[in-house]
Order: structure tokens, then C-alpha cells, then sequence
């Protein structure tokens, strides 16, 4: 049976890219990544970015080469202008790949439909450079009218076959409470989509982790939130398909993200831990009102709680940080610990869970 791999759709953030790289090589033999470059930081008191797109994307291939090495994995860039370039006038999406490609690691570029020409012609360029072909990423309008002119008409811009694209049917945060519909929404997808048996890889993916946890919707001192791409995905999977596709979420984060001004903005501690079907949310109080020591308690909350849920410290890298911060041998981090710690948590769970759902014989 083909593995079932797990597309898991990160921003390029600290959080994330420190999270896939400290999961366990085994682990990653199940991922095929799928990076989005996110907007630069903005500098909310003179209304500008707060760097140059120069260094906001100058260390891609750095990060890149120390987290994921020479795998394979797919970057896209729908958060930036399609026609953004740097200094010297590249296109932006361009110079991520000479920056990859100079510390010997093998991204393939992702495009969809109705992206800027410039966009187009990047990645067409870059497909030419690498021949590792492309992802093309749809989203529901893409299947309406005529799919099958709109492809064909992308794929000969930008010089591939079918054999060389690897499909991802996104769903983004459009995901159904119900597991039934949601299978039944992709199940009619993937019928509509031309050249089925074709594609070098086929995913469905979604986001239904909220955009926002406000303590008020009770998640205090825990909440669970309904996984509901992963429920749609199993509901699938247990039909009878003419093509079984691969997995994609969006990891412990919403795919609808806004710029908040650091100067109004105090968010709450919290611990997001991925169960079987849903989010365990533990939430504290505002940071820096109330200091980062609150989030020794919401590690201890977590691994006390009964039932357990807690799955152990040598689970994976996220579990043992979040059962040595409860014992006050590791720190309370920064910004980007947590969202590392859940990630990581996250990407070792449903890795081993798709091992189990396709039934492998050593689940890693």
C-alpha cells in the first residue's frame, strides 16, 4: 500500500520551521511540507514594513537547509503581492529559490489559479531551473465552470504534465461540523478534477482551528475544539475512492490571519495540544499584564487532568518541553516557544495516526 503522507500547510514563522525540525526523522518520512511565505512585519507607528522584503525572506535558505535538510518540500507565497520583487527587481519568489537552492535543499514552487502573470513566470522559471515540477493549490472556485480549460491552460504557461504536479484541494477554514459533508464536499472534488490518476500526488486539506480563543468561549480552564478537517478526512477514507488522497491541515493555526499592533496587544497564555479528534485549548491570562510564570500551571493543568489526555513525554519533543516546564527544569519561552511546542505535539500525532488509518506496518 502507498504511504499516506501528511502535507502539513505552515507559515514560514519561527515557530513553525523550528517545530518541523525537531520532530524525529521518522516523523518526517511521513511529511511532505507545505510552507507559505507570510507577510513582512509591519511597523505600525509609521506605517511601513518593518523591514525590507530583502531581509524579510534574506535567511529562507538557511532555516531551511538546518530544519528540513535536503527533503523535499513545497513553498508558496499567496500572502505577498503575485508581482513583489526585491531590490535588484527578482521576484521574490525567485530569490527564495536561489536561496535554497544555494544551501542544497529541494523546494518545489506552488501556484494556483488566477495568480499575477509575474507569479506565473516565476515559477514557470524556476520549474524550468530545478525540474522538480510544481504544486498547484485549488480552492473550491477553481473546480466551478470549466477545470478543466483553466488547468490545462496553467500547465502549458508553465511547461508540465500532470506526472509532475502535485494537486492540493484546499479547503482553507471553509471546513463542514459535519464529517459526512465535509467528505462528501471533497469526494465531489476529486471526481470533478481531470487527469485523477495522473498527478504526482493528490491532498485534500483544511484549517478549522479558530481564528481566535477568547477565555469566554470556555476555555478555562480547558476547551476542546472539534478537529474538523481530520474527522472529514477518516469519514472519507473509509469510502471507496477512486484515488486515495494524502492529508493536509494547517497545523495548530487558523489559515485567516490578521496583523495585530504588538503596541494594543496582550494576548493570552495558552497551550494548544492535538488529540484524537479535537484540540485540547488551555487558556490563561493576558501576558504581559500577568507574566509567562502562569504557563508552568497550564503545563501542570494539561498532564493532571483526568481522563489523561497528556500522551507522555517521550512522545515527541513538544511533550517532553511542556512536562519539563511544569517541573520548572525548562523555561516559560517566548513568543514563538509554544506555537513550536503545539506544532510539534501536532505533526508527530497525525503522522502516526494516518500511519495507523492506512494501516502500516511500523508506525513511526
Amino acid at each position: 500500500m502507498e504511504k499516506t503522507m501528511y502535507v502539513p500547510i505552515l507559515k514560514w514563522r519561527q515557530g513553525e520551521y523550528l517545530a518541523v525540525g525537531r520532530t524525529r526523522e521518522t516523523i518526517k518520512d511521513w511529511m511532505y511540507p507545505l510552507f507559505e511565505i507570510p507577510v513582512e512585519q509591519w511597523d505600525f507607528e509609521n506605517e511601513t514594513p518593518a523591514k525590507s522584503l530583502d531581509d524579510h525572506l534574506k535567511n529562507v535558505g538557511k532555516r531551511l537547509s538546518t530544519n528540513w535538510k535536503k527533503r523535499r518540500c513545497l513553498f508558496d507565497s499567496p500572502h505577498l503581492a503575485g508581482d513583489d520583487t526585491m531590490a535588484n527587481g527578482d521576484h521574490h519568489l525567485a530569490r527564495v529559490f536561489d536561496l535554497a537552492r544555494a544551501s542544497g535543499c529541494q523546494a518545489i514552487p506552488v501556484t494556483g489559479i488566477g495568480r499575477h502573470l509575474a507569479y506565473q513566470q516565476a515559477v514557470a522559471s524556476i520549474i524550468a531551473q530545478d525540474d522538480r515540477g510544481c504544486g498547484l493549490r485549488l480552492v473550491p472556485d477553481d473546480l466551478e465552470g470549466s477545470p478543466l480549460a483553466k488547468i490545462d491552460g496553467l500547465l502549458h504557461l508553465l511547461g508540465v504534465a500532470p506526472e509532475q504536479v502535485d494537486i492540493v484541494l484546499d479547503s482553507t477554514a471553509d471546513v463542514a461540523d459535519s464529517p459526512t459533508l465535509q467528505a462528501s464536499v471533497w469526494q465531489a472534488w476529486i471526481a470533478g478534477l481531470p487527469y485523477i490518476s495522473r498527478w504526482r500526488s493528490l491532498t485534500v486539506a483544511g484549517g478549522s482551528f479558530p481564528a481566535s480563543l477568547s477565555p469566554s468561549a470556555g476555555y478555562r480552564p480547558h476547551g476542546d475544539v472539534h478537529r474538523r478537517e481530520w474527522r472529514g478526512y477518516t469519514r472519507l477514507t473509509a469510502g471507496a475512492l477512486q484515488r486515495q488522497p494524502w492529508f493536509g491541515d494547517y497545523g495548530c493555526a487558523s489559515p485567516q490571519t490578521e496583523m495585530m499592533d504588538p503596541r494594543l496587544f496582550d494576548p493570552n497564555a495558552k497551550i494548544k495540544y492535538t488529540i484524537d479528534d479535537q484540540w485540547r485549548i488551555i487558556v490563561g491570562t493576558q501576558v504581559k499584564r500577568n507574566g509567562r510564570d502562569q504557563y508552568r500551571d497550564l503545563c501542570r493543568h494539561l498532564i493532571s487532568d483526568r481522563p489523561v489526555v497528556f500522551m507522555g513525554r517521550t512522545y515527541s519533543a513538544g511533550d517532553e518541553y511542556i512536562e519539563d516546564c511544569a517541573n520548572n527544569v525548562a523555561s516559560t519561552g517566548g513568543s514563538s516557544t509554544w506555537p513550536t511546542v503545539a506544532t510539534n505535539h501536532h505533526l508527530t500525532k497525525v503522522v502516526r495516526d494516518l500511519a495507523n488509518l492506512s494501516g502500516a506496518s511500523t508506525v513511526p
